[in-house]
């Protein structure tokens, strides 16, 4: 009897701190009025991300081109770079907005489930996405971590993917397969997906409990918003030889103590003990993740499917650091040719970068993205999403991208991929089990 009282009182006290919330937090109608009121946020908080309907709301009420990319832990940094996207699509008037969205962790089954909630929010009129693709993410056998992917996970965006029209019923099926795979309990992907009554009261009491807490961070990620002066008759194109001038510039300025090409901090902090110019003598790795890709196909059907066009980024890794792992260039060289092969296959454009593995200031560590390399993922955005901004060439599209010649010439490479341009400091956060992997990796070499 006292354990019945007990649980009956955790169960009221439950629902009145719930109630206390769901009360004082904003409606839904409040919400969406402040995302038509600040639009603009190139870095939305981490609650609007998983708020594909409030970014809808946000994309419509610009009344110009706004343009997503999606990545992992390289776009969490800070815009300390000047080429970061965060600070350089928002001091530079390119003719559209830039939305940057994704944090270690989150990979390709999340980019699937927030295109599909996106494009069914109407927050991609334009149907493209830009999508930047983790090496790191494939050094797991099983792909993405429990752990990681209930990070990213959506409650709204999971529900809005699976409301899509556009999206075949195998498809739908499998990503719900792979969401339970991972974690998310099946009577809660059940209720998600189910417009019965009785899921309709599940869900209802779950928004109840937690809807209010949800809300009220919603407001707080919108307040911060802030409005951005745009004129579209001012676009000029940049001046991407300058650009990638500034780019080495702040690459030497922020990497003085090695010959890696390595910014300060982190050289000191995780790498300066490492056998440099001591190559792996064992087998090279082989068993970069299955799972992994199927969940990048599966991303990219759901494009396909909804008639999306993406843009997709071969990221590059230090291969001086990796050379001394069990990711050899032998290795990777294999890797690359997958993903490509992966991405020739889905009739997809990409920008390969994979060819820079040894060239100073594409990286600002060992796996992420700086400098240089912004510089040229930065004109194809340009180039991809329009903007009045002129592109010499199309981007690097399937059968024509070669990521294992070493030298810019390349056919088929794009113009944004022979320039590049700026940015220096902070810290990393690899993706998902890719953190383990090289730690471990790291210890042993």
């Amino acid at each position: 009897m006292r354990r019945l009282i007990a649980v009956c009182c955790a169960l009221a006290l439950a629902l009145g701190v719930g109630a206390a919330y769901y009360l004082q937090a904003p409606t839904d109608a409040a919400l969406r009025d402040m995302a038509r009121e600040n639009p603009v946020n190139p870095r939305p908080s981490v609650a609007l991300w998983g708020s594909p309907s409030l970014l809808g709301e946000m994309v419509q009420a610009q009344g110009r081109t706004v343009g997503f990319l999606l990545g992992s832990s390289e776009l969490g940094q800070s815009a300390e770079d000047s080429a970061h996207p965060v600070r350089f699509f928002t001091e530079n008037d390119l003719g559209f907005d830039l939305i940057s969205v994704g944090a270690g962790g989150y990979q390709s089954l999340w980019g699937a489930i927030e295109v599909g909630a996106l494009d069914e929010c109407g927050a991609l009129p334009e149907k493209k996405v830009a999508f930047l693709i983790g090496d790191q993410w494939f050094m797991n056998e099983a792909g993405c971590t429990p752990e990681a992917f209930m990070n990213s996970f959506s409650e709204e965006s999971f529900r809005e993917c699976m409301e899509n029209p556009g999206l075949t019923a195998e498809t739908k099926a499998q990503i719900r397969e792979r969401v339970i795979a991972l974690g998310v309990d099946a009577q809660t992907v059940s209720d998600l997906t189910d417009n019965s009554v009785v899921a309709w009261a599940n869900r209802a009491v779950a928004d109840f409990v937690s809807g209010g807490e949800r809300r009220g961070l919603l407001a707080e990620g919108l307040a911060a918003n802030g409005p951005l002066e745009r004129y579209g008759d001012s676009v000029v194109e940049p001046d991407w030889d300058a650009l990638d001038r500034q780019a080495v510039a702040e690459g030497e300025g922020a990497c003085t103590n090695n010959d890696y090409g390595i910014y300060n901090e982190y050289f000191d902090t995780y790498v300066s003990d490492k056998p440099w110019g001591q190559y792996y003598e064992g087998d090279p790795f082989a068993d970069w993740s299955e799972t992994e890709f199927s969940d990048l196909r599966l991303f990219l059907a759901v494009c396909e499917e909804l008639n999306i066009t993406p843009l997709m980024v071969i990221e590059p890794v230090n291969g001086e650091y990796y050379d001394i792992q069990r990711y050899t260039k032998e290795s990777r060289l294999e890797f690359y040719d997958k993903l490509r092969q992966v991405l020739d296959e889905a009739e997809v454009d990409y920008v390969d970068l994979s060819m820079h593995d040894y060239d100073k200031y594409y990286l600002r560590d060992v796996m992420h993205l700086g400098w240089k390399g912004w510089v040229q993922i930065n004109r194809a955005l340009c180039e991809f999403y329009g903007a009045g901004v002129s592109a010499a060439e199309p981007t690097a599209s399937s059968g024509h991208a070669d990521g294992a010649a070493e030298d810019n010439d390349v056919p088929g490479q794009t113009s944004a991929q022979r320039d590049a341009d700026a940015a220096a400091d902070e810290m990393l956060e690899v993706e998902g089990a890719g953190k383990e992997v090289m730690e471990g990796e790291g210890e042993r070499s």
